[in-house]
């Protein structure tokens, strides 16, 4: 009852604290209430228990999500819908409903998709006790969910988006400011840029974190992704950073994985591998590993700054994500960056 009772006040805080960002009030929020109970009145509504930064996620019945967004935040359905056509059910249908007179808050309906979310699951008090036969279904599901980008790629005519547009820069800046230790790494990656730019350019989730990632719980199946938002046209590998999220998680201590994550992430390259026969090409595996290390320098080496996503992360600052750096990067290497200049 207490555990309920914390998750209750938690929920009702994540909301508030929606409406306060966006600068919007509490009349704001009994219209959006409003909006949906006239728009469904016969069905039973509920806030998502798993709100985002930049939306309030309400659930309908147990098949349909209303969600508001402010303009800055909105959707773009072309997007939405190229996720459904490559991921299928693995990705909500999107429609847009209306935009909110008072507020400007746009309005969408969206599939919802079966399960909770992994962070919602690991919060729960079974998965330490189940984990390795949880994230064994889980890792293979994951891997099965990259691959259909690989198979599915029919999105050569969405237009770049904003990291796609600028690889080399946004490589050029943390190379400059992040934390000396983490520079190897980038001097890797832009080394061989070119390898991972010849990868397929694949619909790429732009947040795959716990909170986005849906499971069935009784079974730890993957059933899909939420929040496709920041999703865009990149190399192939690049999200690869949200299987960091299956193996651990953030601690006061920092990241810290499972006691079988090693195991687990060998499993999921195996499975990769056998839905991607291209992988077993050294080469081919080569550029996609660098391709996973470009997604954690992009995701958490530069700050979300509210979507603003043009600064790099600094130490004491944005600790969490610079954990994350210490814990999914190699370390190693020399630190010799002069001709980086020349790029």
């Amino acid at each position: 009852m207490f555990a309920m009772a914390n998750e209750q006040l938690a929920l009702e805080a994540s909301i508030n604290d929606f409406f306060h960002r966006s600068g919007l009030t509490s009349r704001d929020r009994l219209d959006c209430s409003n909006f949906v109970e006239n728009l469904y009145p016969d069905r039973p509504i509920s806030p998502a228990i798993c709100q985002g930064y930049c939306s309030m996620t309400i659930f309908v019945g147990d098949d349909l999500v209303i969600q508001f967004r402010p303009k800055i935040y909105r959707l773009n359905l072309q997007i939405t819908d190229a996720a459904r056509d490559v991921y299928g059910t693995f990705a909500p249908e999107t429609k847009y409903l209306t935009t909110l007179p008072e507020s400007g808050l746009v309005v969408y309906s969206m599939g919802r998709i079966e399960g909770i979310s992994f962070k919602h699951f690991r919060a729960s008090d079974g998965f330490i006790a189940r984990s390795t036969y949880f994230r064994t279904g889980l890792c293979k599901d994951f891997a099965a969910f990259l691959a259909k980008s690989w198979n599915n790629n029919n999105v050569d005519g969405l237009p770049l988006g904003r990291v796609g547009k600028s690889l080399i820069t946004r490589l050029k800046s943390l190379a400059e400011e992040l934390p000396s230790r983490f520079l190897p790494a980038v001097r890797n990656v832009l080394r061989n840029l070119h390898q991972i730019e010849a990868l397929p350019w694949v619909l790429t989730h732009g947040d795959i974190v716990a909170a986005n990632i849906m499971i069935r719980p009784s079974s730890g199946k993957l059933t899909g992704l939420v929040d496709w938002a920041e999703a865009e046209r990149l190399p192939f590998g690049i999200c690869l950073y949200g299987l960091e999220e299956i193996l651990g998680e953030m601690t006061t201590a920092g990241f810290q994985y499972d006691g079988d994550a090693e195991e687990m992430r060998a499993l999921f390259w195996t499975e990769l591998q056998r839905h991607l026969p291209e992988l077993e090409q050294q080469s081919v595996l080569d550029a996609v590993k660098l391709a996973r290390d470009l997604g954690v320098l992009l995701w958490h080496g530069i700050a979300f700054d509210n979507g603003a996503i043009d600064r790099v992360v600094q130490e004491d600052r944005d600790i969490e994500e610079v954990r994350r750096l210490d814990a999914f990067l190699d370390l190693s290497g020399h630190e010799d960056l002069d001709w980086i200049s020349k790029i």
